[in-house]
């Protein structure tokens, strides 16, 4: 009888820790962004967990969880083109997408900005995943002048760099047509895009009827992949102007990285280090590129390291190998780093 009740509280605390109803803002005609928000201090700084391509991290997830039961305030908003938003539309609403094809990873920064006035939060720190790298460059650096990137997208077509140079033949080939060019391409791309995501949703269906909750509205879950999708194609990481943008950041990479993913996020580093800012890298030794979901408790761990602790030098370098190691952890300067990326250059 002891023991069950100590299993019964242990949930129940684990639960009110992380706990959050999914609740929706709305911002214009077919327009909703759907979020979760985990407030544990009024008084405290909230971390805005920014979404991956796929979905945004939620209050299941063991990342979130440890975190809340750090005591962070968290903030975990979709993309209104991602299904969680688009499930907060009325059932005659058509999403606002459909007949906007002009959005860009920046509209979904001022997207999160609008969030963030609404809920009245003064003090946050981003932390990107993957794609939302692109959404965080574009976040008011007045607003948020510090980012905490988490394994940053680089370019685009990296997750595919032999089907991008396929296509980069192809579109190469449509130009030859100046004044059709535009058109084609941009019908050879949202092909491309609808090819893809309607697969990828068609077989998470399979997989679970209920992947995307009850009646789910297919076509627009589809949709909204592709304007994610099309949304960043321009957006080039290695070449962003950090020496004129007033904002600093830390990196967190992963140790069982892509390696091409891991070749552009390193020259995404190197072109930051160019400007001159204090910087802070962490490896996570044995997560890949998912890392919430790899490597949860580490991953907490760095994100409560990086937002607390205090820069000691103008450049940090550590390989964090387990949760226990960050108890430790020793930072090396930038000749560590130097050696590290040299290492992992191909």
């Amino acid at each position: 009888m002891i023991k069950k009740s100590v299993l019964f509280f242990s949930l129940l605390f684990v639960s009110s820790l992380s706990f959050a109803d999914v609740e929706y803002l709305r911002l214009s005609p077919g327009k909703v962004i759907a979020y979760e928000h985990i407030v544990k201090n009024q008084n405290g700084d909230t971390l805005i967990l920014l979404p991956g391509v796929n979905r945004a991290l939620n209050p299941s997830d063991r990342a979130v969880r440890a975190l809340a039961q750090q005591g962070w305030n968290i903030l975990m908003p979709s993309l209104p083109a991602h299904p969680l938003s688009v499930k907060g539309l009325k059932s005659s609403e058509v999403p606002y997408f459909k007949y906007d094809s002009s959005v860009r990873v920046k509209d979904f920064a001022g997207d999160v900005e609008a969030l963030t006035a609404h809920l009245g939060i003064k003090k946050a720190i981003p932390v990107t995943l993957s794609y939302s790298s692109s959404i965080g460059a574009y976040l008011n650096e007045k607003l948020f002048p510090h980012v905490i990137e988490t394994v940053p997208l680089g370019i685009a077509t990296e997750g595919d760099p032999e089907s991008a140079k396929n296509a980069e033949l192809w579109e190469n080939w449509l130009r030859l047509n100046p004044f059709m060019a535009p058109f084609w391409i941009r019908q050879f791309r949202d092909t491309a895009y609808a090819t893809h995501w309607g697969q990828t949703v068609d077989a998470n269906l399979k997989a679970d009827a209920d992947f995307y909750g009850e009646n789910p509205r297919v076509a627009d879950i589809k949709s909204g992949y592709v304007t994610i999708a099309r949304a960043v194609e321009d957006f080039n990481f290695p070449e962003w102007d950090f020496r004129n943008e007033k904002r600093t950041r830390d990196f967190v990479f992963a140790g069982q990285e892509n390696p091409e993913r891991l070749k552009n996020q390193i020259e995404v580093l190197k072109h930051y280090l160019t400007s001159g800012k204090p910087v802070r890298v962490l490896v996570v030794a044995n997560a890949g590129h998912i890392l919430p979901t790899d490597d949860p408790t580490v991953y907490a761990g760095v994100l409560t390291l990086l937002a607390t602790q205090s820069r000691q030098s103008s450049v940090q370098f550590a390989i964090v190998n387990s949760a226990e190691s960050l108890k430790s952890l020793r930072w090396q300067d930038g000749s560590a780093l130097e050696n590290w990326i040299k290492a992992n250059q191909r």
